[in-house]
């Protein structure tokens, strides 16, 4: 087959929708040698951030840099032109294109949670997801949890809507304890025990109620405990520095911005927790990669996130700045929990891989190909 693959949120520091492309695309061309991939990116920056040097990819930059343009007239243009069978939207599709396509549902808050988002950058994008979830010969699904919710409210046959779940990185693992934390010393200067959330900095992250919950854990005695926040910061963001002031936490919270996938196992390995009581996730990656790395992991009850994290994973109401300080103060307190969760986790994490995520994307593609071959209908012509 020849593939297209259209990223959206590559080289922009994106968090999750950004390491599944990057993941996804790496994984796939190297399981798949008989296949020839084109990725087709927004901008110079995206294409350099995969560093990927297959024979099997190939990289077009989109032109102009402007993707209101770039999107809707390039991108059709080049996806016909490269001579791609079908091609695949990680994020969005474009508004047009003579290809049929398989296209990635991340998450559904855009349409539970509005409050979450900007109004201008909502409509836009609830425009093109559902237009996305509407032509798409194929939605892969990152979890059941979407599934259903798609399954659901757009009336799209189960059999158009593989669960595919995210992955991690092979050097995702436990590292050696003391080693991890001479790291972070040196690198951060954080001397001190840590609990850690990973992610972007915004509203649907929850960040105000999990520096609540720290604040709460330090006044019932843990007081040499300190918070790393380990992503960048967006227009949601408020209400972090005013929290951090009212509860007096400035020398104690370290706020280190967006990392690399190859920083983030050693900031896990060293942390005595990873705290992650999003508001809503498709999936949340964050909760596997501390797993893997043998952290025990506190996590929402709501969405996918008890999907993902199984019977690993400390669930807790993630409205409840109380129900967070409290499982955090048993992770503290109970060593015997402690422990069960870091090997729990450490099993619970094996079963997601990122080979395993292109394997199965994979199947959707020949699915999609089998399809339009059974109707006799040319992929070029659809």
């Amino acid at each position: 087959m020849t593939i297209g693959i259209f990223v959206v949120m590559a080289g922009g520091m994106a968090g999750g929708p950004e390491t599944y492309e990057h993941c996804l695309v790496r994984s796939l061309a190297k399981i798949s040698l008989n296949d020839e991939f084109h990725v087709f990116c927004l901008n110079e920056t995206a294409r350099a951030s995969f560093q990927c040097n297959r024979e099997n990819v190939r990289f077009h930059v989109l032109r102009p840099k402007t993707r209101w343009i770039s999107i809707p007239f390039s991108l059709p243009l080049a996806l016909q032109s490269s001579g791609v069978d079908f091609f695949h939207a990680t994020f969005i599709p474009p508004p047009f294109a003579r290809k049929p396509f398989v296209f990635t549902m991340h998450c559904y808050s855009n349409y539970l949670h509005p409050e979450f988002y900007d109004r201008a950058v909502l409509w836009r994008l609830n425009k093109s997801i559902t237009s996305g979830l509407r032509r798409a010969r194929m939605v892969v699904c990152v979890s059941q949890c979407v599934r259903d919710l798609v399954a659901q409210d757009f009336n799209i046959p189960l059999e158009r809507l593989p669960v595919v779940y995210n992955g991690i990185d092979e050097h995702f693992r436990p590292a050696p304890r003391a080693e991890a934390q001479q790291t972070i010393r040196e690198r951060y200067r954080i001397s001190r025990p840590y609990a850690l959330f990973v992610g972007q900095l915004k509203a649907r992250k929850n960040i105000v109620r999990i520096l609540e919950a720290f604040h709460r854990v330090r006044e019932e005695g843990h007081r040499d405990l300190a918070l790393v926040l380990a992503g960048k910061r967006n227009w949601t963001s408020e209400g972090i520095d005013e929290t951090i002031s009212r509860l007096g936490l400035a020398s104690h919270v370290h706020e280190i911005g967006h990392l690399s996938l190859h920083d983030l196992p050693i900031l896990y390995s060293a942390s005595e927790m990873v705290v992650f009581p999003s508001l809503w996730e498709g999936f949340g990656i964050p909760v596997i990669e501390g797993m893997a790395c043998g952290v025990p992991v506190i996590t929402s009850n709501i969405s996918a996130l008890p999907e993902v994290a199984g019977d690993a994973g400390l669930l807790v109401d993630p409205h409840s700045s109380d129900d967070i300080a409290a499982a955090m103060h048993r992770l503290l307190t109970d060593s015997e929990l402690a422990a069960t969760l870091r090997a729990r986790g450490v099993e619970r994490a094996r079963q997601f891989s990122w080979e395993r995520s292109a394997r199965e994307t994979l199947a959707a593609y020949r699915a999609m190909s089998e399809e339009g071959l059974r109707s006799g209908v040319s992929a070029a012509a659809v």
